[in-house]
């Protein structure tokens, strides 16, 4: 099953960007306030994975 979410890009400075993360992603993922994303680009196939990393309790 795939799970397709659209958000828009807007600038964060003036070097980055910052999108939100769609609500069927955090519940799905129970990603909370304080978690990691790693983001990992592979330039080959132009496609890109995230790793989310729970914050340390």
């Amino acid at each position: 099953m795939n799970i397709e979410e659209k958000t828009k890009v807007r600038n964060q400075g003036e070097i980055s960007l910052i999108t939100t993360i769609p609500k069927t992603y955090v519940k799905a993922l129970n990603i909370e306030s304080g978690d990691s994303m790693q983001w990992i680009l592979d330039t080959e196939t132009e496609s890109l994975k995230l790793k989310i990393y729970k914050k340390e309790k």
